[in-house]
């Protein structure tokens, strides 16, 4: 039964709330009430024992419902048909019973045919929780046999449950054997899940007795897990004995575990008992992080208590955590309550992180409030941190709110930074109306980076529709403005298609930055074909700026061939621009090399410039090699006895 109990829980998890079941971590364990079944300390009843969680009746309940239920093997065809008929209502409390009274009827003559129906599911959510229902069952009769067929549906979540079942219901039948297979799985999440689950059923009834079977394992990594689940049911059953036995451990990740286990479920029961044997700890880290653990759970609780226990904290890391947990905690229920504290707090970080939290909090809740109350707040870095986050939270759910309230602040930064994240998040919805309104911008919503930010955003999700916009734009200098970011991200993917878009474009400096950006893109998978297209432009600003591209990226990966290459070129200020742009490039890996290529730099001030520039950066690490190379070059003598004067 302990298997049906634990396929349930996944059956709840998946189907109401599409939660991915990992580590067993993960259950709401703390939304458990406390259960009053006397513990057996005998390793019998270790291996024996069984899981316990949210929603699900104990085990002797269960036994109890099993003594009047029927679990007589059925045939596998009247079995899938009342597979169908459960389905016909998802999602009741009623169609889970069925699913788990039909558990209890497979045996190993009817399973395999039942599980094939269930892999023609079309829901994926249903299909998992059958599976792992099924083979939770089939594992109490064939563990072998379950868990082989478990590791060979694909990976994914269906997979992990079904595993996860599996290992639950083989630990019920014979603990021994499943902890020896978990053991010799490789190391990786796979293992650390299986073994996690056999701990798991040991620790329902007799958590004692599961952190000895543990503790008598041979020594593994990453086993700070595993004392979750032991602590967790203790700490239900009986706060004081777990918090003994957690501060007996010897130090380390263990124990931390165990101790922030226990502070945070005894916190849940009695947080005031929680706090003062956490006060007790030797301090330290530990004790920090039970003490942070301990508040937080309170806050859930009664956060106006929890928020003046912790001003009796002594300043520290752990007091500046917990003052940010409560009020994150806090403003969940009473974000006016939780504001009003932290606006009482000392100055300081503390204080704004507190602040931040309220405020991610109250935007969810009260957006137009919370905007007004950031739009009050003084100039500086806090004002401009939460009124990043009101325009996020504002554009998710209302885009015209968000941009007539970014609208009023005042001309800045922080109004641009407002309208550039909510228009952001327009251009993924409605990239056309995001495009009007940038076009309507004025310069002090920064109406350049708002029509280069749509144009780009834009071109991610629909390249061809932001290509034909930026296009048809009756303003020329507009039409250059965008179009450049059109064309980059276009070569992104696809840089010979972004190049013949290049002539679209009105003026040298458009062109030049949409040559940069194509070469740039193009050059990082086919530089042959890059410096072959940047050598069509006739001399000027264009070519210039994309033979500089090319060679800030070309030198990066094969600074040979770049230099080949170079060597192929005629004398022109477009060649002094790429040697430029190659000894920038290569002077740390060779700055000999270097230095002879900047002796070939046409323009002779460019040249003198860029060679004085290579022998400083030369002299810092090989002083002897640039010395002798400096007194053989081409610069002037003053130049040669300053730059000596300087080692």
């Amino acid at each position: 039964m302990q298997r049906l109990a634990l396929s349930i829980v996944i059956a709840i998890t998946a189907l109401l709330s599409g939660i991915v079941i990992g580590r067993y971590t993960s259950l709401s364990i703390g939304v458990v009430p406390p259960r009053n079944n006397t513990q057996s300390s005998s390793t019998e009843s270790a291996a024996t024992t069984s899981l316990h969680s949210p929603a699900v009746p104990s085990r002797d309940t269960a036994r109890a419902s099993e003594s009047t239920a029927s679990t007589t093997a059925d045939s596998s065809e009247n079995i899938i048909t009342k597979i169908k008929e459960a389905l016909t209502h998802p999602g009741s409390r009623r169609t889970y019973a069925t699913f788990s009274k039909l558990a209890e009827t497979v045996d190993a003559t009817n399973v395999r045919e039942v599980l094939a129906f269930v892999q023609t599911l079309p829901k994926p959510q249903e299909k998992s929780m059958l599976i792992s229902l099924f083979v939770g069952r089939w594992a109490e009769l064939d563990p072998q046999a379950a868990i082989a067929y478990a590791q060979n549906i694909p990976a994914g979540t269906a997979r992990t449950w079904a595993i996860t079942s599996a290992v639950n219901g083989w630990a019920e039948r014979d603990v021994s054997a499943a902890t020896t297979w978990a053991q010799q799985l490789p190391v990786g999440p796979a293992r650390e899940q299986a073994m996690q689950t056999i701990v798991s059923t040991l620790a329902d009834k007799d958590p004692q007795a599961a952190l000895t079977f543990l503790q008598s394992l041979p020594a593994a990594r990453n086993r700070q897990g595993l004392y979750w689940p032991i602590f967790s049911r203790w700490t239900m059953t009986d706060p004081v004995a777990a918090a003994e036995r957690a501060t007996q451990m010897p130090g380390g990740p263990n124990r931390d575990t165990a101790l922030q286990v226990v502070g945070s479920n005894w916190a849940n029961q009695d947080p005031e008992a929680a706090f003062a044997w956490a006060n007790t700890l030797p301090a330290g880290q530990a004790r920090n992080n039970t003490l942070q653990n301990i508040l937080s759970s309170w806050a859930n609780k009664d956060p106006e208590k929890a928020a003046a226990i912790i001003t009796s904290l002594p300043p520290g890391s752990a007091r500046d955590q917990s003052i940010n947990n409560v009020a994150r905690q806090w403003a969940l229920t009473d974000a006016r309550a939780a504001l009003a504290w932290t606006q009482g707090l000392p100055a300081g970080d503390a204080q704004r992180n507190a602040l931040r939290a309220v405020l991610a909090s109250w935007v969810q809740s009260e957006p137009a409030a919370a905007a007004e109350y950031v739009s009050g707040l003084p100039a500086g870095k806090t004002q401009e941190e939460a009124t990043m986050a009101i325009a996020m939270q504002l554009a998710s759910s209302d885009v015209p709110s968000a941009v007539s309230w970014a609208q009023k602040l005042p001309e800045g930064a922080v109004r641009q930074n407002a309208l550039a994240n909510i228009i952001s998040q327009w251009s993924e919805t409605d990239p056309q109306a995001a495009a009007d309104f940038a076009l309507r911008a004025s310069e002090g919503d920064g109406r350049k980076n708002l029509l280069e930010n749509v144009s780009r955003q834009w071109a991610r999700n629909d390249p061809q529709a932001a290509l034909s916009w930026a296009g048809n734009l009756s303003e020329t200098n507009v039409r250059d403005l965008v179009l450049p970011g059109v064309i980059a991200v276009i070569a992104e993917s696809d840089p010979g298609e972004a190049a013949k878009l290049v002539s679209r474009l009105s003026t040298a400096e458009a062109q030049g930055n949409a040559a940069a950006a194509i070469v740039w893109q193009w050059a990082g998978g086919d530089p042959q074909a890059a410096s072959k297209w940047a050598a069509s432009f006739a001399e000027g600003k264009t070519r210039q700026q994309a033979f500089d591209s090319l060679m800030n990226r070309w030198s990066q990966s094969d600074p040979y061939e770049a230099g080949v290459w170079l060597g192929t070129l005629p004398q022109g200020e477009s060649r002094d621009v790429a040697i430029t742009a190659y000894t920038r490039r290569v002077v740390t890996s060779d700055p000999q090399a270097a230095a002879q290529w900047a002796e070939t730099i046409g323009n002779q001030d460019l040249r003198d410039r860029q060679i004085e520039s290579i022998v400083v950066s030369w002299l810092r690490t090989d002083a002897s090699r640039a010395t002798g190379w400096l007194n053989t070059s081409s610069l002037p003598a003053e130049t040669k006895a300053r730059l000596l004067s300087q080692k």
